[in-house]
């Protein structure tokens, strides 16, 4: 109220006389901010105001508070008020649920791959070199594919040898492979206390047990490991040293060699995922290197060109070499050539680097966008397309979960990734697919906006 009593503040236009009030007065809001009548950072009048202005009750202009703060365009500060929020049309509609952002598939931000790829394709066939590629090739793949790829591994840290070097339909088929090499169903698989989901999937597919082992800020805990390996009797431990899906931590160079230390002391299979390797300028020293008797070494092309390009390697122990081979005859035959000769030819002329940097670039960059709009999350030498957001103690994984879905965002939700019971306390949040910077930053701060409610009350006007 003004002074001399007169109402003071925005008021709507009109109403929306069908159906709930505190709707129609949160639609007209809405509707008020998109026109132009309220900037961002108005105040917005006290409740008690504004339902004696409308003739409405405290508890309908409350609710209706409640859901715009909901849809993102207002924010509430206790002690201080309401005050409106613009959005761009991207915010509004992951808002409004018309086409739901999916922050919950690890996907690289589209670049120049299409260029890249629809080049050398059209390379390939102009001079010729298709109808060689079109025929039976051994199931390890073409050799100079192996050979060539196998160098572009290796580093100073790190020598894969061609002959165990196998390519597969992406790490998802190499890691199986593996599994099958050094498991059989019903075994018990040793993970880290939330794994990749895709993991997860093998392990139901093929009955294995899943054995949560305890982590801390480096990913997988050494110690722990070893109790869970004596209590459980398994003897095949799945790990991601680098960029740990879904919570984004990476092994220092001392706890790498703690894990390889505890697979030698207790005869572990270690099968290595490092599909995020190339997202360090210099790729950490794989458990491989370490322990490469022990080790298979897993990684992937389709996270660094495109999900679609379903090409990846597996590097084994000397011993598995005739049974790998064995297992991809039966799996796939063999991989198919032109996607082994598209990444040889990318090697060979830069273009697989210059993807790499651009790669990096655009983690970097939307990693930022992530760090502005959530502080607090923890912070990343080499960042990827994905991070690890800390919840309130309020909110539980599965309840913020729903509460972005209901808004439109679709993020991991956790029993993906759980093994076992608990709540992580944390989400994934993965920044790939938003269109640009703006989008992101806009649907990230949605989810900002939701961390700053109570579940109870994003429940009450869900």
């Amino acid at each position: 109220m003004s002074l001399d009593g007169t109402f003071a503040g925005w008021r709507p236009r009109q109403l929306a006389s069908e159906g709930p009030r505190y709707l129609a007065l949160v639609n007209a809001l809405e509707q008020d901010i998109a026109d132009g009548r309220l900037s961002d950072g108005d105040r917005l009048p006290p409740h008690r105001d504004l339902a004696r202005e409308l003739s409405l009750s405290v508890g309908t202009v409350s609710k209706a508070y409640q859901a715009a703060e909901q849809r993102g365009i207002v924010s509430g500060h206790v002690g201080q008020g309401t005050f409106v929020r613009r959005r761009s049309a991207a915010r509004a509609e992951a808002a409004t649920g018309h086409e739901p952002v999916n922050l919950a598939l690890n996907v690289p931000a589209e670049g120049n791959e299409t260029q890249i790829l629809s080049a050398l394709f059209g390379e390939v066939v102009r001079e010729r070199d298709l109808a060689p590629l079109l025929r039976y090739h051994p199931h390890g793949g073409i050799w100079k594919h192996r050979e060539i790829v196998a160098a572009s591994l290796s580093d100073k840290s790190f020598a894969v040898e061609p002959a165990r070097l196998f390519l597969c339909n992406g790490a998802q088929h190499a890691i199986d492979i593996a599994l099958r090499l050094v498991a059989k169903p019903g075994d018990s698989i040793l993970v880290d206390a939330f794994t990749y989901s895709g993991f997860k999937a093998i392990a139901a597919a093929s009955h294995f047990t899943l054995v949560p082992v305890e982590m801390d800020e480096e990913g997988m805990d050494p110690e722990a490991l070893k109790q869970a390996c004596r209590r459980s009797g398994a003897r095949v431990l799945y790990c991601m040293p680098t960029l740990q899906s879904p919570t984004a931590r990476t092994m220092s160079l001392t706890r790498r060699r703690r894990i390889a230390e505890v697979a030698e002391e207790l005869d572990l299979t270690v099968i290595e995922d490092d599909v995020y390797g190339f997202f360090f300028t210099e790729r950490p020293v794989p458990i491989a290197s370490l322990a490469p008797g022990h080790t298979f070494y897993v990684t992937s092309y389709s996270k660094c060109i495109a999900p679609g390009f379903r090409l990846g390697t597996l590097t084994v122990p000397t011993a598995y070499i005739a049974q790998a081979e064995l297992l991809l005859h039966a799996s796939a035959w063999f991989v198919a050539p032109m996607l082994g000769e598209a990444v040889v030819r990318m090697i060979e002329n830069g273009k697989l680097e210059e993807l790499l940097r651009e790669r990096r670039r655009q983690a970097l960059e939307r990693y930022r966008v992530f760090m502005d709009v959530f502080p607090k999350a923890p912070r990343l030498q080499f960042p990827a397309f994905f991070g690890w957001l800390p919840l309130p103690q309020e909110w539980s994984a599965d309840q913020f979960a729903a509460a972005a879905r209901g808004r439109g965002i679709l993020v991991t939700p956790p029993i993906a990734s759980a093994v076992g019971e608990g709540d992580p306390g944390a989400i994934r949040i993965c920044l790939g697919a938003p269109k640009d910077l703006i989008e992101l930053s806009d649907v990230l701060q949605i989810l900002c906006d939701i961390m700053g409610l109570h579940p109870a009350s994003v429940a009450s006007v869900a």
